[in-house]
């Protein structure tokens, strides 16, 4: 018996850990003999120029415990090497292990165009040690089919790294597009398509059908890997399609959608959150919801709102989770506070010279506001890392009131704000803006940066130059530009709408 168990652990030697008795005080990293020149072998199946894939050979799979790549940053430049980290369960479950000829595919994205990049890829084991071994990525010269990313205009250079290093711009001309802070694109899918309704989950885009097939959203994955889901238990009829955005909820995501329900047409009123899954959470009929609260205080609100017309125009939401409440964006109102869980309003932030404030019921929910302007054709509303609302208050008066009724006025240029609110006694404060003469009566947003405690932002003027031009900025709590580029926008805010952080310096395949 003895033998025979001596035999089994004297075969077990040969392989690739060597049969040295020294093996046992080394790492199983230390143990491992491979040949990256001969067995990782680039094996590039997609067209775009960012995305590639090595495939490894000669592995002992049964005791890796994840696979990363690191790109180096170009001399002279700030963003942080884009690094993500491939656990063994993803790669086994996703397909990109072939267990017949032993080899694994890694996924390799945000190479840098015309360059060769020069790729660090780190094998760790299930002791935690790790193999790593270089790797160089040729990337042929970004052209871009709509004629626009590849051609940007750095007007401010960064000087150092910023807290975030990477955004991603959300437009009506591709899928996502992914740039560093240093103006490089990064990722390009190449696919044509409106991405204005898309956010980035799980190390995926989601992108709501615009205009197209009922309630559809695509996935597109940083390797290119595609999909679908939809939206299932929602109110809105087979006819309902996605607008404007989809933005982090309590337990999922918020879409907003436009179509029928109970046999009303409902436009940029109606405000969905759903798993990730796509099963629908919960639901809030903007329109049902002013409607009932106007009536129980005695106002008539069949001029304020009105099925079949974009009297809300909802672009933006986020869920607050200091108080359980929902902060949406009416652009043609006002900014409205909601109880997630009854829907009740809680207060209104808004130009008080439009249509809104005339309703005695209406005025008893506005923000008294003891500093600052009120938001006015707002966007991209948000929580700040200290828990206050921020949002791009674009200053464009109302165009969907009534005939005969006040639309508010105009502001000479746009500004970024954060409010500091008290929502029991209703008063507020604008606690922090910057207006750097800009106009962008449209579209644009700004958000922070959340995974880091410095916390800058990004701002996206979608709509400058009369609608011609984007501007995009980052910038620090202090206001100091910390980098700007600009692109043409053929049509109005076709070349990016929104704009916000990725962590693409840290990905993590689970």
């Amino acid at each position: 018996m003895n033998h025979k168990k001596t035999l089994i652990l004297g075969m077990c030697c040969f392989g690739l850990y060597g049969c040295d008795s020294s093996n046992d005080s080394k790492t199983l990293a230390e143990q491992f003999i491979y040949d990256p020149a001969t067995q990782v072998i680039e094996d590039d199946q997609h067209t775009s120029v960012f995305i590639s894939a090595l495939n490894m050979n000669g592995l002992d799979t049964g005791k890796i415990k994840n696979i990363s790549f690191h790109i180096k940053t170009k001399n002279g430049n700030f963003a942080k090497p884009v690094s993500a980290t491939y656990d063994w369960s993803y790669l086994s479950n996703n397909g990109l292990f072939n267990a017949t000829n032993n080899s694994v595919q890694v996924p390799i994205f945000g190479l840098y165009s015309d360059y060769l990049n020069e790729l660090t890829i780190d094998i760790q084991y299930i002791d935690d040690s790790i193999y790593s071994f270089p790797k160089a990525i040729p990337a042929a010269t970004y052209v871009d089919s709509a004629g626009i990313y590849d051609n940007v205009s750095i007007s401010i250079k960064p000087t150092a790294t910023p807290s975030y290093s990477y955004f991603y711009l959300k437009g009506q001309l591709k899928t996502p597009i992914i740039m560093d802070i240093d103006g490089e694109v990064r990722w390009d899918a190449g696919i044509k398509r409106n991405s204005n309704p898309s956010i980035f989950i799980n190390n995926t885009f989601w992108t709501g059908n615009f205009k197209g097939a009922a309630t559809a959203i695509d996935t597109l994955s940083l390797y290119g890997k595609t999909g679908f889901l939809n939206v299932s238990g929602t109110r809105m009829g087979s006819d309902s399609y996605f607008h404007h955005n989809i933005d982090p909820g309590k337990n999922g995501v918020l879409i907003e959608l436009d179509g029928t329900t109970d046999g009303v047409l409902k436009i940029e009123s109606f405000l969905s959150e759903i798993d990730e899954s796509g099963n629908v959470i919960k639901e809030w009929d903007l329109g049902k919801i002013f409607s009932e609260y106007m009536v129980q205080e005695g106002d008539d609100p069949s001029n304020f709102v009105r099925n079949g017309v974009d009297w809300f125009h909802m672009n933006a939401a986020t869920y607050d989770p200091a108080d359980d409440t929902l902060l949406v964006s009416s652009r043609e109102n006002f900014v409205v506070k909601l109880d997630y869980n009854t829907g009740k309003i809680i207060w209104l932030l808004g130009d008080e010279t439009k249509h809104w404030y005339s309703y005695p019921s209406l005025q008893k929910l506005a923000l008294s506001l003891s500093s600052g302007q009120v938001p006015i054709g707002q966007h991209a509303v948000s929580i700040t890392k200290e828990g206050k609302l921020m949002l791009f208050n674009n200053g464009l008066k109302s165009f969907n009131h009534p005939s005969g009724t006040p639309a508010g006025i105009d502001l000479a240029t746009s500004q970024t704000a954060i409010f500091d609110i008290d929502s029991q006694n209703k008063t507020g404060q604008m606690i922090w803006s910057f207006d750097d003469g800009i106009y962008s009566d449209i579209c644009s947003s700004i958000y922070q940066d959340q995974l880091s405690d410095q916390g800058d932002f990004l701002i996206n003027y979608a709509a400058a130059d009369d609608r011609t031009r984007v501007v995009i900025q980052g910038i620090n709590k202090e206001k100091q530009k910390l980098f700007e580029f600009t692109y043409p926008s053929p049509t109005p805010c076709a070349t990016s709408w929104n704009a916000i952080q990725i962590p693409l310096e840290n990905i993590h395949f689970q």
